[in-house]
């Protein structure tokens, strides 16, 4: 955790804004003045692989600090199979915008980590995605279900 000192140059070497000054040296007077633990920061490698591949659990967001959100995607999750998995489908595009855009944890902390690793992964899942949706495109447009049909 910052002291006051060093949160102040970062702002005058404008690496940060006003308000995440003001929150920060908020947090820090909260801290002296109640004892609390600081945050620790989170690592962002972490938060997209668990975004990755259980991300639909919000489990990424639990690990993050976001309660609330992975609450509600659990949630969706788990009643998915009464609403035909229409939830799931929502709770999915959710996770990859997630997966995509957040680098802070709930406490306003940055994620730590090698951040080419989590551009890297982040990569990785796009292009991951775009091949399964165009191989699983290439195999309904071959396959043939005639036979299956006329057995029916």
């Amino acid at each position: 955790m910052l002291n006051a000192e060093q949160l102040q140059q970062l702002r005058d070497a404008d690496k940060i804004d006003d308000a995440t000054l003001e929150k920060q040296k908020k947090r820090l007077a909260d801290k002296v003045l109640h004892g609390l633990p600081a945050p620790k920061q989170k690592n962002g490698v972490i938060y997209v692989v668990l975004a990755f591949f259980l991300g639909t659990t919000g489990l990424h967001n639990f690990y993050a600090g976001y309660w609330g959100r992975g609450l509600a995607q659990l949630c969706l999750t788990l009643i998915a199979p009464w609403f035909l998995y229409i939830p799931l489908l929502f709770v999915s595009v959710w996770v990859l915008l997630e997966l995509l855009f957040v680098s802070k944890s709930a406490h306003e902390i940055p994620f730590g980590g090698s951040r080419k690793t989590i551009i890297i992964l982040r990569s990785a899942a796009i292009l991951l995605l775009a091949f399964s949706f165009s191989y699983s495109s290439l195999i309904t447009e071959e396959a043939d279900f005639t036979p299956f049909i006329e057995q029916l």
